[in-house]
């Protein structure tokens, strides 16, 4: 596509399946994984919302993403070895488009160590 045709390339929707459950959403460009999961009625663990809890944990499976810039690094609720895992905090990270695949406790009140 070229150097300029990648840079201004429009964002795609990526379509998120819940492993285990088969659960699908769709995420679109500019919006959070949990966002969007609880947009789509998915029972997405989750406390704060805001990247302070870690409830929202979730390891992704495959496909990419980022967390944005942001005063707050939400990445200090993981142990490395999470991270290395490809854990994520999923209302500060964001899907880059395509297809992807991840592993969350659906149902559950999550995981709040970080609220102690």
């Amino acid at each position: 596509m070229g150097f300029f045709g990648d840079l201004f390339k429009k964002a795609e929707p990526t379509k998120v399946t819940v492993k285990g459950s088969g659960e699908t959403f769709v995420v679109q460009p500019g919006q959070n994984l949990m966002k969007a999961a609880i947009a789509a009625k998915i029972a997405w663990p989750h406390s704060c919302k805001v990247g302070s809890c870690g409830s929202c944990r979730t390891t992704i499976v495959s496909g990419n993403g980022y967390y944005p810039s942001s005063p707050c690094d939400p990445t200090t609720l993981l142990t490395p070895e999470e991270t290395e895992k490809g854990m994520v905090i999923a209302c500060q990270w964001y899907p880059k488009g395509g297809d992807m695949e991840v592993d969350v406790a659906i149902g559950t009140e999550g995981d709040c160590r970080g609220q102690i």
